[in-house]
């Protein structure tokens, strides 16, 4: 089993950084943006959420993320997973997740990663730093995990989303799951993104697609995030994690060096 690939998967989101076709809004849908440029209706949008999120002490979501496969003869097939979100400030993360790899647990608690594959009865650890940002970094550079819907959890998502970005678009407003999001669509060199943020002051991010330019097939990646609950009570023993009876232990850093 490639424990990696779960980690990579059950942080908020997919298991590969995704990519697909370029936006389909034209100037009539939000003005057309010049290279280099971001429309401050973006801007604002994106600095609010960020601001908001990143205020929250704690708070739950449940997340529904598709990732695009690209078979061999270049049909686009859809993976679908489900994911129970549970954040606390400053470095504490449960997601419960269930895929076509499994049900599995994922428990950062600031001081250790552990995940647990339900259905395989094994289970992986690794050291963790302290905060959330540390932590997705630390995957990304050291075990080669990457979990694109996870920015959008760190106190500062402003700064990782707008970094490298070439153009940012403000679309509108539009329905998402019966309230109104600002829909913002943003370029980089390789990737195009959009985001739709919920209008009024929970300023929370409710859908989130990334799509690269510069893969085979051009596959996408779409999160839709749901049910969030603000500043809600959390208890310590949902970061603790104890190896069930039985559960094999493999080690997550060997693996990923024999990839």
């Amino acid at each position: 089993m490639r424990l990696q690939v779960v980690l990579m998967a059950v942080l908020v989101g997919s298991g590969v950084t995704a990519s697909g076709g370029e936006p389909t809004h034209t100037a009539a849908a939000g003005g057309k943006a010049q290279e280099g440029t971001v429309d401050p209706r973006a801007d604002a949008a994106l600095r609010r959420m960020s601001d908001y999120v990143g205020s929250l002490q704690s708070f739950r979501v449940d997340t529904n993320t598709v990732d695009d496969k690209v078979a061999t003869d270049g049909q686009k097939i859809e993976e679908v997973q489900q994911s129970k979100v549970t954040v606390k400030r400053p470095g504490e993360l449960r997601v419960e997740r269930v895929s076509p790899a499994g049900r599995a647990i994922f428990i950062d608690n600031g001081k250790q990663f552990s995940l647990y594959n339900k259905d395989k009865n094994v289970y992986a650890t690794h050291a963790a730093p302290a905060t959330l940002d540390e932590a997705l970094e630390m995957a990304r550079t050291r075990l080669h995990i990457d979990a694109p819907a996870g920015d959008l959890i760190l106190p500062d998502s402003y700064s990782t989303l707008i970094d490298g970005t070439v153009t940012g678009r403000y679309i509108g407003l539009e329905p998402i799951e019966g309230v109104m999001a600002h829909h913002l669509a943003f370029t980089k060199k390789n990737t195009d993104w959009q985001i739709w943020i919920k209008d009024g002051p929970e300023a929370v991010p409710l859908r989130f697609v990334i799509t690269s330019k510069d893969m085979p097939g051009q596959p996408k990646f779409t999160a839709e995030l749901r049910r969030w609950q603000a500043n809600v009570p959390v208890a310590a023993n949902e970061f603790a994690f104890t190896p069930p009876q039985g559960a094999q232990r493999v080690d997550l850093t060997r693996r990923q060096a024999q990839r």
